[in-house]
């Protein structure tokens, strides 16, 4: 079940990244095969799974199937909520990412950005492969807390960019 649903049109596309600019290409590539990758982001209004409904910014990506290899075009739209707080980090372990496989890694840590409302609709905002922050259902995480040390350890390293080094 997903936890929103896009009611209407995605209005104002626009990319935001191309080819070697996106970050996670080379995991989109082998999840979902070549093809020429815009991160891309849009406008629409949505109904969440408790009823309510909002604006919200959705970001996605887009694979322009190249002609020689006759591939069909595909979009993968992730969703971010415009409201941002980042007051305070935490840090999750991915359990379960069976609706964004392009997004989330099983068994990962990621960092977490307080958003109260997105908590009492039962979502966490996380910093996933992307390096930005989107809504995510809760239970596909586990929270995780660590000794003051390690946080601040993981904190800097977090800030760095040092999560996406492989």
């Amino acid at each position: 079940m997903t936890s929103f649903e896009i009611i209407g049109d995605i209005s104002d596309i626009e990319t935001i990244a191309a080819g070697h600019k996106i970050r996670e290409v080379v995991r989109l590539k082998k999840l979902y095969g070549p093809g020429r990758w815009r991160k891309r982001k849009g406008i629409a209004i949505i109904r969440l799974a408790n009823g309510q409904t909002r604006r919200a910014e959705l970001h996605g990506m887009k694979r322009t199937a190249s002609a020689e290899k006759n591939l069909n075009e595909s979009d993968i739209w992730i969703k971010s909520m415009t409201i941002r707080k980042q007051s305070s980090r935490r840090f999750a372990v991915c359990v379960d990412n069976s609706e964004y496989p392009a997004s989330l890694e099983i068994h990962k840590l990621y960092r977490v950005l307080s958003d109260k409302d997105a908590e009492r609709e039962g979502d966490l905002r996380i910093v996933d492969e992307s390096g930005e922050d989107y809504l995510y259902p809760a239970d596909y995480f586990v929270l995780v807390e660590f000794p003051a040390d390690t946080a601040r350890a993981l904190k800097k390293s977090f800030a760095s960019g040092l999560q996406h080094t492989r």
